[in-house]
C-alpha cells in the first residue's frame, strides 16, 4: 500500500476507460448496422486483501455486458427477401468453409443472427450482406407440410412444381329472375336438352293447320225444288243436258225428255258410275261426292246448269285431302329412318321407311290415309292430329329418327327433322338454338392431370317458369365441344335441377353436386366437384336479364418453374412460379436460448452458442415480418453521454498518476 499502489489502481482506471471508449466507439460505428446489439461496459472494483478495517480500493476491471435481447426498431424496405423478427428469437445460418464447382461447402456448424438482409445467390441460397446462409425445413408444396424437423441450408434455384388436375369448381352465381331469353323450349331442339325428359328420341310437330278430310260438296241456288219439280218448268227442254263430271270416273251426261222431274235427275246420277250422288235439301240440289277424293264439275247445254242452280262460278267443287290442300303434290314423299346413330361424324344407320302422296295404287292422299301409314312404320309409335300434327317417338331407346322425303314437314308441323334420345346434351345443329335460349353463366381455365388448360364455358337455361304456373326452375350446361359438327355434342346438361322459391332462394337447397366425367374438346377432366355453398346460387331480384357471376374458381394449375421467392407473414419463404401460383417452399427456423446474453458474437452480426447460452430450442413465440430490417438497438445519445463520462473518468485517472508522480518527487528530494 502506498504511492506505488495509487499508481498501479490509476493505471488500471485508465484501461477500464480505455475499454469502455471501444465499447462505445463500436456501438456508435454500428449504429446503422442491420440488427446490431450493441455492446456496454460493466465496471467491477477490486480490494485489497487485508484485515476489514485496513482494506483498500486496489483498482477495477471492466468488461463487456451484450444486449442480445434488447430488440431494434422494424422498419419496412422494399426487398421480398428481407426479414426482421418480432420477439425473442433467431435466424439460424450457416457459413461455408469453402466452395467446390462454385457450391459453397458447409462445415455443419449452426450460427446465429437478426440480420435477416438476405437475397437470393446465383445458387438459389438466401445469403445475406454478412455472408451466412439462411437455413429452415423445406415445404412439401404439395401438401404444406415441413419435410422433417431439423433446420439445414435453404435452396431455391431448381423448385419446379408439378402441375395439379382440377377436382373442384367453386361456384356462386344471382340468376335473373326474368332471363331475357324466356324459356327454353324443348320442341326446338332435335336431342331434348332437358335433364330428366323422356329418354326415346321424339319429333313432334306443334305448328299444323291442315283441314279434317271431307268429301267434295256443292249445293244449287234454286231453293224451291222438289224431286217432283220438272225440268221442263225450270227452263230445260227436251234434249237439253245436264252433265257431271268426279274427276275420276267418265263423265255422265244427263239428258232431258221434257216430261222428266228433278227426281229422274237425281236417279241418273245415281246409276251413272261416277263417285257422285244427289239430293234436294231446303228446296236445293245438293250434290256430293262419295269418297275425299271425287271432285264435282257442273255443266250443260245453254243455261241448263245455271237452271237448277249450279251457273258460272258455282259449278266447280272440291274434296278435302292433302293433295287439294296443298299440302303435298302427287308423288311427294316421306321418308322415315330410324336407327342408332353411328361413324365419324355420327349418322342414323337405318333403312328409310317411305310414305308416297298421290291417287294410285297405296299412295296417299288424306289424313286418314296418312295415319294408317304412320301406324305401318317400324322402329316408332307415330299418331296424328286433327290439325295434322305428326309425332314420332322412337320405340327403342337407343335408337334415333329422322325425316326426310320431298314432302314439306313443315304442313305437318315439323321443324327439326332429327331427333336423337334425349340424354341432355346439346348437339351441333342446335347450338345456335341453344344459345339464344340460355344466358351466359360465366368460364374458367381448368387444368387436366398433365397441366394442360381447359376453358370451361358455362351457360343456364331456365326450362320452367313460375309466370307460367310451373316454378322458377333452371338446369346448368357446359359446353363439351366447341368444334362439333352435325349429331355431335357440344353444350353438356351436368343432370340437376335449381329450383327457386318466392324469395329468390333454392328450394330445395343445393350445396354441391358432381359433374360427372367432364370432358371439353376431348380433354376429359374426370368427375368434378362443383360447389356452390348454402346460399351460392339464388334468383334475386336480378332484373338484368343476364347472370351476375359472384364467384368462380377451381384448384389446379399447371405445372411451373420458380420466379421469385419473398417471406410471408406465416414465417415462411414462398415462391412465385411462372404458372402464377404462389406456393410456401420452407418453414424459417428460430432458434431461442435460455441464456440469449451469453452468445459468443462474431464478425458480420452472427452469433455462436456457448456454455452460458445453452443449446438452441425451435418452439419460440416469434414472428418474422417479411419485407422489413431490424435497425440497430444503439442510442446515439446515450453513447454521447457516456463518452462524456469515460472521457472525464479517464482525464481523472491521469490526474491521479500526475499527483502520484508529484509525490515521488518530492520523496526523492527528501532523500538528497
Amino acid at each position: 500500500m502506498g504511492i506505488f499502489d495509487a499508481l498501479t489502481t490509476a493505471v488500471a482506471g485508465l484501461q477500464a476507460q480505455s475499454f469502455a471508449l471501444q465499447n462505445i466507439s463500436g456501438n456508435i460505428a454500428n449504429s446503422q448496422t442491420t440488427a446490431y446489439k450493441e455492446t456496454d461496459t460493466s465496471f467491477q472494483d477490486l480490494v485489497s486483501a487485508a484485515t476489514q478495517n485496513q482494506q483498500t480500493t486496489d483498482g477495477v476491471i471492466a468488461t463487456s455486458v451484450a444486449t442480445n435481447t434488447v430488440q431494434g426498431a422494424i422498419q419496412s424496405t422494399n426487398v421480398a427477401t428481407d426479414m426482421a423478427v418480432n420477439g425473442d428469437g433467431w435466424f439460424v445460418v450457416s457459413k461455408p468453409t469453402g466452395f467446390t464447382d462454385n457450391q459453397p461447402v458447409f462445415s455443419g456448424i449452426n450460427y446465429y443472427t437478426r440480420a435477416g438482409d438476405f437475397q437470393m445467390d446465383s445458387n438459389g441460397y438466401l445469403v445475406n450482406s454478412a455472408g451466412y446462409y439462411l437455413m429452415g425445413i423445406p415445404v412439401d408444396s404439395t401438401t404444406g407440410n415441413p419435410l422433417g424437423s431439423v433446420p439445414q441450408v435453404l435452396q431455391f434455384n431448381h423448385n419446379f412444381i408439378p402441375a395439379v388436375e382440377t377436382t373442384q369448381i367453386s361456384y356462386q352465381a344471382n340468376l335473373p329472375s326474368k332471363p331475357s331469353v324466356g324459356v327454353l323450349d324443348p320442341t326446338g331442339f332435335e336431342a331434348n336438352p332437358i335433364a330428366g325428359a323422356a329418354v326415346s328420341a321424339q319429333i313432334k310437330g306443334t305448328s299444323a293447320a291442315l283441314q279434317p278430310d271431307a268429301a267434295a260438296k256443292g249445293t244449287g241456288t234454286v231453293g224451291s225444288l222438289t224431286t217432283g219439280t220438272t225440268l221442263a218448268s225450270l227452263g230445260i227442254a227436251s234434249g237439253g243436258t245436264i252433265t257431271i263430271n268426279d274427276g275420276i270416273n267418265p263423265t255422265y251426261t244427263y239428258t232431258s225428255t221434257g216430261t222428266d222431274t228433278i227426281g229422274d235427275l237425281i236417279t241418273g246420277i245415281g246409276g251413272s258410275g261416277i263417285d257422285v250422288t244427289g239430293s234436294v235439301v231446303g228446296g236445293n240440289l245438293v250434290l256430293t261426292g262419295t269418297n275425299d277424293l271425287a271432285s264435282i264439275t257442273v255443266s250443260g247445254s245453254g243455261a241448263d246448269a245455271a237452271d237448277i242452280g249450279f251457273g258460272a262460278g258455282q259449278n266447280s267443287f272440291q274434296p278435302t285431302n292433302l293433295l287439294t290442300q296443298n299440302a303435298v303434290a302427287a308423288s311427294q314423299t316421306l321418308t322415315v329412318t330410324v336407327g342408332p346413330l353411328s361413324g365419324t361424324p355420327p349418322t342414323i344407320t337405318g333403312t328409310p321407311q317411305t310414305i308416297t302422296f298421290g291417287t294410285t295404287g297405296s299412295d296417299v292422299y288424306t289424313l286418314a290415309g296418312l295415319q294408317s301409314a304412320l301406324a305401318g312404320l317400324t322402329g316408332v309409335t307415330a299418331s296424328l292430329d286433327a290439325n295434322g300434327n305428326i309425332t314420332l317417338t322412337a320405340t327403342d331407346p337407343a335408337n334415333a329418327i329422322q325425316i326426310g322425303g320431298t314432302a314439306s314437314t313443315s304442313k305437318f308441323g315439323i321443324t327439326n327433322l332429327t331427333a336423337l334420345p334425349a340424354n341432355g346434351t346439346v348437339i351441333a345443329n342446335d347450338a345456335t338454338t341453344f344459345t339464344n335460349e340460355s344466358v351466359d353463366g360465366g368460364s374458367i381455365t381448368a387444368y387436366d392431370a398433365d397441366g394442360n388448360p381447359v376453358n370451361i364455358q358455362f351457360r343456364w337455361a331456365k326450362v320452367d317458369s313460375a309466370s307460367t304456373g310451373g316454378t322458377d326452375s333452371w338446369q346448368l350446361y357446359y359446353q363439351t365441344d366447341s368444334t362439333a359438327t352435325g349429331f355431335e355434342p357440344a353444350w353438356q346438361n351436368v343432370g340437376t335441377t335449381f329450383s327457386f322459391n318466392a324469395n329468390g332462394q333454392m328450394n330445395p337447397p343445393i350445396t354441391s353436386l358432381t359433374i360427372p366425367n367432364l370432358t371439353v374438346n376431348g380433354d376429359t377432366l374426370g368427375n368434378i366437384q362443383l360447389q356452390i355453398g348454402a346460399n351460392g346460387l339464388t334468383q334475386f331480384a336480378n332484373t338484368s336479364g343476364t347472370s351476375q357471376i359472384n364467384n368462380l374458381q377451381q384448384n389446379g394449375f399447371a405445372a411451373g418453374s420458380l420466379q421469385s421467392v419473398s417471406v410471408d407473414s406465416e414465417d415462411r419463404v414462398s415462391g412465385t412460379f411462372s404458372n402464377g401460383q404462389t406456393i410456401p417452399l420452407a418453414e424459417i427456423t428460430l432458434a431461442t436460448f435460455n441464456g440469449t446474453n451469453s452468445l459468443q458474437a462474431l464478425n458480420g452480426g452472427a452469433y455462436a452458442a456457448t456454455p452460458g447460452s445453452g443449446q438452441p430450442s425451435y418452439s419460440g413465440t416469434a414472428t418474422i415480418v417479411g419485407s422489413s430490417l431490424e435497425s440497430s438497438n444503439v442510442d446515439i445519445a446515450t453513447q454521447f453521454s457516456q463518452l462524456i463520462v469515460a472521457q472525464q473518468a479517464y482525464s481523472a485517472n491521469a490526474r491521479v498518476m500526475s499527483t502520484a508522480d508529484q509525490m515521488i518527487q518530492s520523496l526523492l528530494t527528501v532523500i538528497q
